[in-house]
Formats: C-alpha cells, structure tokens, sequence
C-alpha cells in the first residue's frame, strides 16, 4: 500500500477511538448497552461510535453540504475497505474487526448512509412512504446490525428489528418536532399536516391548537402499532440475546408514554425521562426478562368484515396490537346500522336514526377518547330526560351528586307518585343486593313480580325499555332490561346521562378509524361486499369478494348482522340455524323540515304517544348556513305496525301527537320530510333471542364474531357493537393459529 493510501482521506477528519465517542453520548442505544456481555459491548460501541460520527456528519450546521457528501462518501469507501481490505481510519479498522466477527451484511450499512444523505437533501416529506424508506435506514437498519452482534439467527427476529427501529424513529421524530423545526426540518408527512390541518408554519413558530394535538396523537398511534408488532416478534430462542434491545424498548415506550400523558403536546417543553426514570426502566426490563414472561403470538393478516361500529373498533384495536388489517366494507359508507347520509334535497347530513349514547358506555366513551373526538358529543351536565305528557312537561332530572342521584331523580319526576316512587327504589336495593329476574321471564312479568305500580311501568320502564331494548316490556328479555337499570342508574352520576352525537353517525369516529388504518400500513375496501366464504374443516380458508376479488388471511373477524352472516354460512351448522331464528325488530324514523322551532331543547320523551321520541336537530347539530326550516326526528322503537306505513301517514300521526302535547304545533308547516325504515334496525331482545347469541368464538378456529347481536350481555346498543369489537379483536390477537 502506498504511502498516500496509508493516512485517512482528507475528506474524513481524524476523530477518537470509538470508546470515546460512546462515552460521550448521551444515547438512549448507548444506555442499553450495559446488559451486555463484554464482547458484544464493545462491538455495540465500536457500531455505535460509527452511527454517532455519520450522524453527526449530516446533522452538522458548520460544514457545507459538499464537505458533508464528501465525508460520508469517504465513509462508503471505509465500508468497501472493510470487506476487501483494511480501512485507514482507526474507528473504520475496529468496524472491519466486528464485521468480521460478527459476519454483518454491507446492506444495513450503506442503507445507514443512504438514510444520512437523505438528511442532508430531504427537509420536507411529501408522504409516509418517503418517510418509511428514511425510518427504515436510519433506525431499522441500525437494528439489523444490532441482531447480528447479538448473535440473533432466527429469520423473524429479521422483523422484529425492521419493526422496532420504526418505532424508535416515529418516536424520535414526534419527540423532537420543535427541535427539528428550528432546523428547518419537518419530517412528518406533508399530506398527513394536511388532512389534520395544519400548516408548516404551524409547526416551525409552534402555534399550538387542537389540531395539533390530534396529528400528534395519530403519530402517535402509529409508533404504538410498531412497538406492539415489534413485541409480537420476538423469537424465544433469540429472546435471551435481546436483552439490550428490550432496554431500547422500554425506554422509548416510556417517552411514548410520557408524551400521552402530556396530552400530546411536544411543543411546549422537551420531551425527555430522567435518569432515574431511565434506570428503573433498565432495571425493570432486566426482571422481566429474566423471568421471561410468555410473549403474544406473532402479528396476523387480519380481515374484518363490516364496517359498522363493532367493526371500526375490532380494525382499531388489532392495528394498535401490531396486526396487519384489511377492512371490507359492501357500502360505501362507513357506520353500519347506525350510519349517516346526505338527504338529496336538503343537502344536509341526516342519521339513519337517533342513536343515544350514555355515560355509562365506558367502552365506547374509551375509544372516543382514544381517538381524541369527544368534543364531537354533546351532553347536559347530569341526568336530564324530558318528558310530554298530557299533564304537560316533566323532566327526570338529578339534583343531587352520586349516590343521591338517582334518588332526587325520582323524588322530582312529576309523573310519579309517592307509591311509585317508593316501587323503584325497592327495585334497585334487590338489584344491588344481587338478585335478577330469570332467563325466561319478559320485562313486564318481572316487573309485576316485583311489585311494581302500573304508573311506574307506564311512565319510566316502558319508555326505557322501548328505547334500550327496541322491544315493549311485554316482549323485552327482563335480564337484558335489569342490566340497562343496573348499569344507567346504580353506578356513577354520570352513568345516566344522555351523550348525542353532535354530527352525523357515520363521522362521529369512522374517519378516524379510516386514517389510523391507512397511517398503519391497512387497507379499507369499500363497496366489496362479500360474497362467499371459503371453509376447508376447522379453518376459513378464503373470501370472495363482489368485484372478483380473494382475500386469504390468517384470521377473520365477521362484524355482519346476523341476516348478512347467515347467508354466508354452511347450511348445517349451528351458528347458521342461530342465525336464522334470531328475529329483526325495526325503527322507523321520521325527518320533518318544518317553517318554525317547536323545541326549545335538544329532546323530548313522549308518554303515551306511539310516537316515542322527538329530537331537535338545530339544538344538537346546530343550524347550517342557509338552511330551510328546522329540523325534527321522530322515533318510533319496536315499530312492527308502522313499518307499512306511507311516508304522508307516519307525517300525520307524528304532527297529530305533537299537537297533543305541544299546542304551537297544530299550526306548523311542512316544508320536507324524509322517512327511514329500518326493518332490521336491531335484533328482538326478547328471552327467546337471548339463548341464541353466539360468542366471539365459532366452530372455525381463524373465524370469530363481533356485533351487537352477538352475546355481549348488552341490548343492541353502541356500546354492545363496540364491547363485541373489543372481545373479538382480543380473541384473534391471543390465539395461536
């Protein structure tokens, strides 16, 4: 070798040996070093010092861009140099050393170089794929050389890497948006700022708002889905040798964790743990490890069928545990049967009907908040339920806080009685107490049993039968009613509450689901319905879909109606026979555009009315600009006599029962009306349907069920759809396929 090839590069300053440079590092990667034997260790530095100096390269703000590219040009040379020769420089001979040894790849290092010139000529992302290719060499990458010291030889252990540097790097970069800002770099996708609104500048003079904080939240979920991929991953025979990496793990984990606790805002101080924080995570994923705790089954291909509300949460809840999901949806619109669309001559966003929720559905109220849309509810301050009656307005309104809620609820309804009153609350001290009415038995006959008024059933069970149940008390499954009674009225003061959606069903979550879907590498497909169902033995091997089209996925979870699946089904099989005498019961809702407000709040209760409810649109959605009219919805549960109704009859009953209770209304004109019959709006919760709800699980050991209509313990509620979605997205991620 001559003698000008025997000192480094000009282009390639003389640096310290590679135990100097970790040293000096204040590195998540350097701390994780110390559960490492000696060898790796020092390989692990030597690996780390090369990181460091490369990074340091394209990070520099002293050096022009050419010295930058000139240096790290020299740094591809020392790579060469390590496989056919020896390198110049002494930190490029200590790599050589550990490439040897350690058999590493030359790709992961010059991706490592790639990863560092797209840092010095990309300031802006256009999309995440641009982005995941960075992530992928500057973080995964670095992972790969890493399980090759390790000694890992396992090829899943290969994703486990490529999954985990993601999720360093998508932490790294929601982490450190304010400090990369200032440098003129923006790394998070320019069409994602887009959709959540927010703009560059936003970001570079950290205009903080709400919008904000939910593109931070998504990024948020996204870095979870990774982590949790990455858990899914790990191989028992190379667990003991990931040791380190684990460490890495639990330390970004936890700055994921600190930055939700934050709420998501990374713009106002420095997102960092302490050393303390640090090293009690050191210490705990050292006992862990040690005990070696089993680890979930790997990540799934994963289809969900149905796009309703049990559907969007079982997709959401499997994307955050780290499963691949395809979501097949036969409309094109998002909610299921409890959807929204566009009525064609108004222009405006109707629902197929006025579905409550209440603050007792922890479930989906979880998952509301999880997805930041919370401030798309509305909701009084406490209990608060009107009621119209021929005595005129009375409202069941709690005056008290918790535990006295209910009971100053009651003592203040004006359509009860003392004796009445006094029947209600025997009622709910057996029910705290534990005791239930029988499988067998309807809501009437229990309710009689126990002793209570005709008056009580009249003006409080029946309507919340028929708005919980969609069943009268003389049909309703008792248990199911004891456990609406149970869950609104004897828990919290905010059990009772009534939450509206404050805009149309299908927007209420389902777009956030969509975009959690795509951020995480999912797949929606709408208007496909499925037309057929592969079943081989025990498995579900394949799905056809209406365009031509077949998924074959590892798991299934089927969040169809029960009128859908069973068509779907083997003729002999007992799901199929269940699914068959599962009965429908409709709702029949009645738009009404009329030329002056007949409410003066969001909603009313009609007693002895066969019109049940009436909500006032302009109070929960509020009015649009250059609207005609105001807007009322009629609802009419348990509607098997009105379902063949005209549109013009249905108008006249419900104007005709108004009048009843509201005088102002015997005036009133019509301007528009659109009526939604939806005969299969839930299935009959009466005790004969009870005993054929299945399970999550079904005869096929890939094939589970989610939907409302599956036994949940609930009626067919929201929160039902989103209980069963969570079960069954539980059940696929536990099973070993």
């Amino acid at each position: 070798m001559n003698e000008t090839m025997s000192a480094p590069p000009t282009s390639m300053p003389s640096l310290p040996g590679s135990e100097a440079i970790t040293q000096s590092s204040k590195s998540n990667l350097a701390l994780s070093f110390a559960a490492l034997p000696e060898a790796e260790r020092r390989a692990m530095s030597v690996f780390y010092a090369f990181c460091r100096v490369v990074d340091d390269v394209a990070d520099s703000t002293e050096l022009p861009i050419e010295e930058k590219r000139r240096q790290l040009e020299g740094w591809r040379e020392e790579i060469r140099r390590a496989y056919l020769d020896k390198p110049l420089t002494p930190l490029g001979q200590e790599l050589a050393q550990i490439i040897r040894t350690y058999l590493i790849a030359p790709t992961p290092l010059e991706e490592i170089l790639n990863g560092m010139e797209m840092d010095m000529s990309i300031l802006r992302y256009p999309t995440f794929a641009l982005l995941d290719q960075y992530c992928y060499r500057v973080a995964s990458a670095v992972g790969l050389v890493s399980i090759d010291i390790f000694g890992c030889r396992h090829a899943r252990t290969r994703e486990y890497a490529v999954a985990l540097g993601m999720a360093f790097q998508l932490t790294n970069i929601l982490r450190d948006v304010k400090k990369d800002a200032s440098f003129g770099r923006i790394y998070l996708p320019q069409d994602e700022l887009a959709a959540f609104g927010v703009t560059e500048a936003d970001i570079v003079e950290g205009r903080w708002s709400e919008k904000m904080r939910q593109l931070f939240r998504f990024q948020h979920h996204r870095a979870r889905h990774y982590f949790a991929k990455a858990h899914r991953l790990m191989v028992p025979s190379d667990r003991p040798k990931l040791i380190a990496a684990e460490v890495m793990r639990e330390v970004y984990e936890g700055l994921l964790n600190e930055i939700e606790r934050r709420d998501f805002d990374v713009m106002r101080s420095p997102v960092k743990l302490s050393k303390l924080a640090k090293f009690r995570l050191v210490l705990r994923t050292k006992a862990r490890e040690k005990r070696a705790p089993a680890r979930p089954p790997v990540p799934k291909k994963v289809v969900v069928l149905g796009a309703g509300y049990a559907g969007l949460t079982a997709a959401t809840e499997l994307i955050l545990r780290g499963h691949d999901v395809t979501l097949v949806e036969g409309r094109a619109l998002l909610g299921g049967r409890a959807h929204s669309f566009i009525d064609p001559k108004s222009g405006q966003v109707l629902d197929n009907g006025q579905h409550v929720l209440m603050g007792c559905y922890r479930e989906t109220l979880a998952l509301l908040r999880q997805l930041g849309v919370m401030d798309r509810l509305w909701s009084p301050p406490s209990l608060l339920v009107p009621f119209l009656s021929e005595k005129g307005r009375s409202p069941l309104a709690a005056t008290l806080p918790a535990p006295l809620h209910l009971l100053s609820a009651l003592l203040g309804y004006g359509e009860l009685s003392a004796l009445d009153k006094f029947s209600a609350v025997k009622l709910a001290l057996r029910l705290r107490l534990g005791q239930n009415p029988t499988a067998s038995e309807s809501v009437e006959a229990w309710l009689r049993r126990w002793k209570q008024t005709p008056n009580m059933i009249r003006a409080l069970w029946e309507p919340l039968c028929l708005a919980a149940l969609n069943e009268p008390v003389t049909t309703g499954s008792a248990q199911l009613f004891a456990t609406v009674i149970r869950r609104s009225f004897l828990g919290g003061a905010d059990d009772p509450k009534i939450l509206l959606s404050k805009v149309g069903l299908s927007e209420l979550f389902a777009p956030e689901v969509r975009r959690l879907l795509e951020m995480c590498g999912g797949t929606l497909r709408l208007q496909t319905p499925v037309t057929s169902l592969g079943f081989e033995g025990p498995t579900l091997r394949e799905i056809k879909l209406s365009d031509g089209s077949s998924l074959r996925p590892d798991a299934v979870v089927s969040a169809l109606p029960w009128h859908v699946l069973r068509a779907l089904l083997p003729e002999e099989n007992k799901l199929t026979q269940a699914c068959r005498q599962i009965q429908d019961a409709p709702i029949v809702s009645l738009h009404l555009w009329l030329d002056r407000p007949i409410l003066n709040e969001p909603f009313v209760g009609l007693l002895d009315s066969p019109v049940h409810w009436v909500f006032s649109r302009d109070h929960i959605h509020g009015t649009d600009a250059g609207q005609s009219g105001h807007v009322i919805t009629a609802v009419v549960s348990g509607a098997r006599d009105l379902t063949e109704k005209s549109a013009t009859e249905l108008e006249d009953l419900t104007l005709r029962e108004l009048a009843r209770f509201l005088p102002e209304v015997r005036d009133v004109k019509v301007l528009h009306r659109m009526v939604y019959k939806a005969r299969s709006a839930t299935f009959a919760a009466t005790p004969e349907t009870e005993s054929l709800r299945p399970g999550a699980s079904t005869a096929w050991s890939n094939f589970w069920l989610a939907g409302d209509w599956t036994d949940t313990g609930l009626p067919a509620t929201i929160e039902g759809a989103v209980v069963s979605g969570y079960r069954a997205a539980r059940a696929v991620d536990e099973a070993v396929l």
